[in-house]
């Protein structure tokens, strides 16, 4: 009887032996593979703090600086608030997928963050040859990094341009800031403007109200498309000594001077015009917003 007994009880230390030496080997890999790298090694737990920040890429250098009124990039534009919102997010939480080894950073960029405290943090990104990984390079050593739940490739941010990183709005007003609002070209000329209680527009007897508080809150948080550069369209740049098709005139409440927008025909074939403000800043619009800016008098009045 005590024989028949010996056996379950092998067995059951068997088992037991077997288990402790699996938790041994589980626990023993783990520490190891928890001790090659910090998985938070690239993370701004507080980016509060951050002062400023600088991306060298190959598009070119992308100097981003908080001062008393905000944000602003290369010391001459406002800065684009999702992208940056995006960046303390993606710095917030950016984690270390696996470490790749030794890489050369020679055709990487660098992002170099400084803080309050005079501190700063800076390390190489990459990507690999088809945009799908992102690698930081700190030491010459690379590591793969990620943010859970983020779909786009995490250096996608780093890589953009200096007019990608600039504030795409180009106006804010609508029907209760607009004074007046004039549109001149060949064809006709629009005059909007603010009459004791309500608008009047030239040429129409009777008004349709709602059409002329649609048509101006258009300009609330107006944005392009996107801001461009000279020289980084050759053929807009040409289009632009052309003539504009049209003349965009804004008085607003909150400017201490008319707002004025060029606009220009589209080039065949492209769906998006060319806008200059004063003569400076270039931007384009896709047609379909712009039509919805020219209007013809007739659009305004009561049917």
């Amino acid at each position: 009887m005590r024989a028949d007994m010996s056996k379950p009880v092998k067995y059951i230390v068997a088992i037991v032996v077997l288990f402790g030496l699996n938790l041994f080997l589980f626990y023993s890999n783990s520490n190891t593979r928890s001790s090659s790298f910090d998985d938070a090694l690239f993370v701004i737990s507080d980016t509060s703090q951050i002062a400023s920040f600088n991306i060298v890429n190959d598009k070119g250098i992308i100097e981003i600086v908080r001062n008393q009124s905000g944000w602003m990039l290369n010391n001459t534009w406002a800065i684009d608030q999702n992208f940056l919102n995006v960046f303390f997010s993606i710095m917030n939480r950016v984690r270390v997928k696996r470490q790749s080894g030794e890489i050369k950073p020679e055709n990487a960029g660098t992002l170099t963050i400084r803080f309050e405290d005079g501190s700063e943090r800076a390390f190489n990104f990459t990507a690999d040859a088809i945009g799908t990984k992102s690698y930081f390079i700190e030491d010459r050593t690379s590591y793969q990094v990620e943010v859970p739940g983020y779909r786009d490739n995490v250096v996608n941010i780093l890589e953009l341009s200096e007019d990608q990183w600039r504030s795409r709005t180009v106006f804010d007003g609508s029907w209760r800031t607009i004074q007046k609002l004039t549109i001149t070209s060949s064809e006709e000329e629009l005059t909007i403007r603010f009459n004791d209680k309500f608008f009047t527009v030239d040429g129409v007897n009777q008004i349709d109200s709602s059409a002329v508080v649609d048509y101006l809150n258009q300009f609330q948080f107006w944005q392009a498309n996107e801001m461009i550069s000279p020289g980084r369209f050759p053929q807009l740049d040409s289009l632009k000594e052309l003539g504009a098709h049209a003349l965009l005139t804004i008085d607003d409440i909150k400017s201490e001077e008319p707002v004025q927008f060029k606009i220009y025909s589209a080039l065949p074939g492209q769906s998006y015009h060319l806008v200059t403000k004063h003569e400076t800043e270039m931007m384009v619009f896709d047609s379909r917003r712009i039509q919805s800016i020219l209007r013809p008098v007739a659009h305004f009045e009561a049917k």
